[in-house]
């Protein structure tokens, strides 16, 4: 049976919805063709659709730029490098731009990369591979994985603080979006991207490194906020030979990273120590316990720019009856009690949790080291809807942790011993705006509740002070450039949660280090240099060397142990089991 062959025209501005609808439909890319009309160009762009080919057409003038689909079809970079060459087509967005190496001339035969010529070798170049495409800091991962396996741990460790000023920590705390794009997580086995990334760090050491600071340009910046956003882009800027002031209210830095994030997970003694090599190295000022509340004191007080790094420290609400008794802690109060001021609450023997993301598993994790017996979750979906890392909840479960899903709370009936909360049963209904089932009440399944405390996890709001005089949107974030992160005050930028809401760690790092190659535009220099796929000589290992190794998993603190204290849980990669971690990477970000 033939196929079918559909035409279809489109302008220039109508080309990416197109492409977006075919990727929707699950259309197989095949081709990119090109014709010369003598004034102007026409590309075709080639597709498989269930049994018909679509053909998308689409006109440009010889002087016209076109967008890559790239973005959509990562596959389709040959085809455009192609035609780029062939026809000196421009494409904006073209990822990887092979800038002209993918047609090759030699004794007067033409030879692409698409139809080698026999005895013809192609160059070898770098793709952006997908554990580097998820990571939100934009590291170059498959370089520094292969730098480890080569045994090259300063070097790894250099490639890393390129895009991300703290690895120990990131090492730890990183949720790995980026394992999650590893082949080999097809096998359930991706390569342990974080636990490299903290292996690598605790082999250099936290301390301070000989770095290479620019002249001072006599620009002075101020960051409100010592969280991984305000620090990161502290860092840069003084790399970039600012001189740059840190403030944050708390008497330590670290942010949320401080008051938010257990000591069974980040040690603070090493969290501190990295944060203070790398504010030495780039010259940094911290200003801390003072609290900013208008951005007129730093703008008249001589700084050049400002950056806002607020974070989002306020939990959210349950909305409920009754939200105000004693017994209901939010979860962000009980965790910076434990965390910042080192104190160890008595909390009962049967403490429940309300909530299902990361705040709320290590309520619930650090209620169990407070000596509470009888921990409980409650959360309003299933577990696959759970926005918590999955390790977490299944570390959790190991300390004794227990799940309770498809329940809400409806009210906080009167009494403190023991306290009383009515929850109601819940079913899935259509997607929300997150794009998860919307959780509906079953009406007449109320039921009761008792426990010795309850702990509100359920978020974080972003509170920017009102004498900041910003832009906010409707949830009361920073509204900012997307581009610039520049705010609605000339000179002001802003980023991470303040901006985006509650965040991870890594992303609040790439946040930051956008601020800081915005801002130095800003003041009049280059910005920051965007990381380059290098090229160097490597061997790709086999297909079967790779299938011998076997994944490590890395040596965990017993959970007997755990529940004494706060001792940190993972305890790392030995040098000989993170070498061949690394060396189980299939190294997918090359082209031979």
């Amino acid at each position: 049976m033939a196929s079918q062959v559909v035409e279809v025209p489109v302008s220039k501005a109508e080309l990416f919805t197109k492409i977006y609808e075919l990727a929707a439909a699950k259309a197989r890319f095949i081709a990119i063709t090109c014709k010369d009309l003598e004034d102007r160009f026409e590309v075709i762009y080639h597709f498989e659709e269930d049994l018909k080919v679509v053909n998308v057409k689409v006109e440009i003038g010889k002087d016209e730029v076109l967008p890559s689909i790239t973005s959509i079809y990562p596959c389709a970079f040959l085809a455009e490098n192609e035609i780029k060459d062939m026809f000196k087509v421009n494409f904006a967005g073209l990822s990887p731009d092979l800038q002209g190496r993918l047609l090759k001339t030699a004794d007067a035969t033409q030879t692409t990369l698409l139809k080698p010529a026999v005895g013809v070798q192609p160059p070898k170049f770098r793709l952006e591979a997908r554990c580097g495409q998820q990571c939100p800091a934009g590291i170059d991962i498959p370089r520094y994985v292969r730098l480890i396996a080569e045994g090259k741990y300063v070097e790894s460790f250099q490639t890393i603080l390129e895009k991300a000023p703290f690895p120990a920590i990131l090492g730890r705390v990183c949720f790995a979006p980026c394992e999650e794009g590893c082949r080999q997580a097809k096998n359930e086995q991706p390569i342990p991207i974080r636990l490299l990334k903290r292996f690598v760090a605790d082999q250099v050491g936290v301390k301070k490194l000989k770095v290479e600071r620019l002249k001072s340009t006599g620009k002075k910046v101020a960051i409100v906020g010592a969280g991984p956003a305000g620090l990161t882009a502290a860092y840069y800027l003084g790399l970039l030979g600012h001189e740059v002031t840190v403030f944050d209210e708390f008497p330590r830095p670290g942010g949320m990273m401080l008051s938010g994030i257990p000591e069974y997970r980040l040690p603070k003694k090493l969290m501190e120590a990295e944060i203070k090599a790398r504010m030495e190295e780039a010259e940094v000022e911290l200003k801390l316990g003072r609290k900013i509340e208008s951005l007129d004191e730093l703008l008249g007080g001589g700084y050049d720019a400002v950056f806002i790094a607020v974070g989002a420290h306020e939990g959210v609400k349950l909305g409920v009856e009754g939200e105000d008794h004693p017994k209901l802690l939010d979860c962000l109060q009980l965790l910076r009690e434990v965390n910042l001021q080192g104190e160890r609450p008595k909390i009962g023997r049967k403490v429940v949790v309300i909530g299902g993301g990361n705040s709320a598993i290590d309520a619930a994790r650090v209620s169990r080291r407070l000596g509470a017996e009888d921990v409980t979750i409650f959360y309003r979906r299933t577990r696959k809807e759970m926005p918590a890392t999955p390790r977490e909840v299944e570390e959790a479960e190991a300390e004794g942790v227990k799940l309770e899903f498809l329940v809400a709370p409806t009210k906080v009936l009167p009494g403190e011993s023991p306290a009383k909360m009515e929850f109601i049963r819940m079913k899935l209904g259509a997607p929300d705006a997150s794009g998860r089932p919307r959780p509906e009440p079953v009406p007449g399944s109320e039921f009761t509740v008792e426990a010795d405390v309850f702990i509100r996890a359920i978020g974080q709001v972003v509170t920017v002070p009102k004498g900041f005089n910003l832009k906010l949107d409707r949830r009361g974030r920073i509204e900012v450039n997307p581009e610039t992160l520049e705010t609605s005050r000339s000179g002001v930028f802003a980023g991470g949660d303040a901006v985006t809401g509650p965040a991870s760690v890594a992303e609040a790092i790439g946040a930051g280090w956008k601020a800081a190659s915005a801002i130095d535009r800003y003041l009049g220099g280059q910005g920051l240099k965007e990381r380059e796929l290098k090229e160097e000589l490597t061997l790709r290992p086999s297909v079967e060397d790779v299938l011998e190794l076997e994944s490590i998993p890395v040596a965990m603190l017993p959970v007997e142990q755990r529940l004494k204290g706060f001792d940190e849980v993972e305890l790392g990669y030995r040098e000989k089991e993170a070498v061949q971690e690394a060396k189980r990477c299939w190294r997918c970000d090359w082209y031979e």
